[in-house]
C-alpha cells in the first residue's frame, strides 16, 4: 500500500513567472496582443457593432437569464 501525505501548503504554490512566461509564449505563438485598455464596456461596443445580438448569442442568453431571477 502507498502511504499519501498530504500535501503541504508550499506544494501548493505555483511559481508565478514561469507560469507568466508561458502564457507570454502561447500569446506570441497564436498572435494574442492584450489590451491593457479593455473593459467589458468596450467589448460589448465591439459585439454590438459587428451586428451581434446579445440575446442571440447562447452563453449571453444565460448570463442575462441569470440576471433575471
Amino acid at each position: 500500500m502507498i502511504d499519501e501525505a498530504e500535501p503541504s501548503w508550499k506544494d501548493l504554490l505555483v511559481d508565478k513567472a514561469f507560469i507568466q512566461k508561458i502564457v507570454q509564449e502561447q500569446n506570441e505563438r497564436i498572435g494574442f496582443v492584450p489590451d491593457p485598455t479593455a473593459t467589458p464596456e468596450r467589448v460589448r461596443d465591439r459585439i454590438l457593432a459587428l451586428g451581434i445580438r446579445p440575446e442571440d448569442n447562447l452563453a449571453s442568453c444565460g448570463i442575462i437569464a441569470a440576471r433575471e431571477e
